[in-house]
């Protein structure tokens, strides 16, 4: 009883060999590749894209591109003091992952991070969500989706920066490991976060991957935290709530 989705799209143009024509065309389609890049991972469902796998499937599609990949195992993280990334996977059997995507421009050119938040399913932790409200968690990721998507969007275009994409991915699930209330965690770079709400979890795996790509002294740096829920009950879903140090770069 439903129509079948589109499978050809056709543009017809008056001048399609036109610069202008052409550059738009391939800006879009590099555009629209990111974006169903990200909806198809978003749309994944969570049993299917554990942080390894999303990490893996991050790795591919730079390396697509001729980006350069970084991925930091749990391991590596527990080595390097990410302690917020650990504690919000731990409570997990699927490890996380930090994952760094870079395109470079050259040296000189203006510099962006990217931070993204990864949360592959997010139950709550220990501070269980209710049913209802766990049905779209799978979609938590969408942060660390969005900037890997557009540092593979930002590569194609062959704009005139260096970007680069953190991502850090975990599952929060609850369990006889799971980090709990009244727990303090060691975050990268040292400052330590009592944790009074386990659903609280996207702040902390954000905290680790910020204070890293700070070290590279971007000119701009700016995070993505998706299904933040204080935003929602503020603004609903339909308006995003920005906040920045920088009035111009907010506008802009």
């Amino acid at each position: 009883e439903h129509k079948a989705p589109v499978g050809k799209f056709t543009l017809v143009a008056t001048s399609p060999r036109n610069r202008a024509v052409k550059a738009a065309v391939t800006r879009a389609a590099a555009v629209v590749d990111a974006v169903n890049l990200t909806r198809d991972w978003v749309n994944t469902a969570p049993g299917d894209l554990p942080p390894a796998e999303f990490a893996a499937l991050a790795t591919a599609a730079a390396k697509q591109a001729g980006l350069s990949v970084e991925v930091l195992d749990d391991k590596a993280l527990k080595k390097g003091g990410y302690g917020g990334i650990m504690g919000a996977g731990q409570g997990s059997s699927r490890p996380p992952r930090l994952v760094r995507v870079s395109a470079r421009a050259g040296r000189g050119k203006p510099s962006l991070a990217l931070v993204g938040k990864g949360i592959t399913f997010d139950s709550g932790g220990l501070s269980l969500k209710p049913a209802a409200a766990m049905e779209w968690m799978k979609s938590d990721m969408g942060g660390a989706a969005a900037v890997l998507a557009a540092v593979v969007a930002i590569a194609r275009l062959g704009l005139d920066v260096n970007v680069t994409a953190w991502a850090p991915m975990a599952e929060n699930m609850p369990s006889g490991t799971a980090q709990r209330p009244s727990d303090v965690l060691t975050t990268y770079g040292g400052k330590t976060v009592e944790v009074l709400n386990t659903d609280a979890e996207g702040r902390l795996v954000l905290a680790d991957a910020l204070v890293r790509a700070g070290e590279e002294t971007p000119d701009v740096l700016v995070d993505v935290a998706t299904l933040t829920g204080a935003q929602l009950v503020a603004l609903g879903n339909r308006t995003s709530a920005i906040m920045a140090n920088d009035d111009d770069l907010q506008k802009a």
